[in-house]
């Protein structure tokens, strides 16, 4: 396919998107007490939260009115061999608590339930004898073989076997499981959210990576101007996966990953990206979910992190916000949909810091 072709359709994919994506709405307007919990795919939004946000998206329209996104939101161009893309960079202090490795390798390595065939009577009647930690299974006649496996997962850190190791005996929300965290360094971590035009079959139109960079975490936000420019920020987002990095998301197994992977299938692109998932949701959801009204992420930056956000646009309007850019060119509405997923990304480190705080001497 010659590259006149390809521009040609991607210019009638980006009219079809135009004309249409205004007539869908993939939620429903609820007028209740906020107390139920959806998760990150919101299908509802409070009525209050709704007419906030039109008549944010009314404002930021006015006051931007004959502007362009150069204009108004500090980045630069990106290309890349799938293209291009607007790139936003934003430093912003941040407190990041990890587990330190000694300290979870005792709390892992003690916990002689993770060999198949010990469960609470068995790890009594072994530490009895003698056999404090999966170490000392090592000679064991019945669990040495198992218990090897183990350590030699444990000894190459291979965090994401080892996460699936603990979610078959224990949960995917175990705190053991964050413990496994403790492997790597500030470095890896690769704090992932996304913002889409709907649910899957639909454009990503803001992909937003985070890292730790000594005191600070860097954002780094890749802005669809067109929607010609998602296969180029799909691009630059995939490399942030190369060499010993984890992942930290918030629904990220259920929504963002999934998501991700569609639109490289949809691009014809591959890339490994079976990355180890610390999915806060899940995690949070163990910790706090008789604690608090619920777990949208909103609701725990309230009551856990004293964060109230101003000038918002909900998860289930950005869709909506993005439609009238792309139908009026007025980069206005993009404003709050950055401000969102960046908030998003700086919160995923605070509530990751937290988790771990409350489940420190879990044993």
């Amino acid at each position: 396919m010659t590259d006149k072709k390809k521009i040609k359709i991607f210019e009638r994919i980006g009219k079809r998107w135009r004309e249409s994506v205004d007539r869908v709405r993939e939620y429903e307007i609820a007028d209740f007490e906020e107390t139920t919990d959806w998760g990150f795919i919101q299908t509802h939004i409070f009525g209050f939260e709704y007419r906030k946000a039109q008549r944010l998206k009314q404002k930021l329209m006015e006051k931007y009115e004959g502007k362009n996104v150069e204009d108004v939101i500090s980045g630069e161009e990106i290309e890349t061999e799938k293209g291009r893309f607007y790139q936003v960079l934003n430093r912003n202090k941040v407190r990041f608590i990890k587990p330190d490795f000694t300290e979870v390798g005792g709390n892992i390595l003690s916990n002689l339930k993770l060999i198949y065939g010990i469960g609470d009577v068995t790890e009594q009647v072994l530490k009895e004898e003698g056999y404090k930690t999966i170490k000392d299974l090592k000679s064991h006649p019945r669990f040495g073989s198992e218990a090897c496996n183990f350590l030699e997962l444990f000894e190459i850190r291979d965090t994401y076997r080892l996460m699936n190791w603990i979610g078959r005996w224990f949960s995917k929300s175990h705190p053991l499981v964050l413990c496994v965290s403790g492997l790597h360094q500030k470095e890896d971590f690769v704090f992932l959210d996304i913002e889409t035009m709907g649910l899957f079959g639909r454009p990503i139109i803001l992909f937003g990576i985070a890292k730790v960079s000594g005191e600070d975490i860097l954002v780094h936000q890749y802005l669809l101007r067109d929607i010609r420019e998602e296969a180029g920020a799909l691009a630059k987002t995939i490399s942030h996966f190369e060499g010993n990095i984890v992942l930290v998301t918030f629904n990220g197994r259920t929504f963002d990953m999934p998501f991700i992977k569609e639109r490289l299938a949809y691009y014809g692109m591959r890339a490994d990206i079976e990355k180890p998932n610390f999915d806060l949701l899940h995690f949070s959801r163990r910790a706090w979910r008789e604690k608090l009204p619920n777990c949208r992420l909103t609701t725990i930056e309230k009551y856990l992190l004293g964060i109230r956000r101003k000038d918002d646009v909900p998860s289930a309007l950005v869709p909506e916000f993005y439609a009238t850019y792309l139908r009026t060119g007025n980069p206005g509405p993009l404003i709050p949909i950055l401000e969102h997923n960046k908030q998003d990304l700086i919160s995923l480190a605070h509530i990751f810091s937290k988790l771990w705080e409350e489940w420190r001497w879990w044993r």
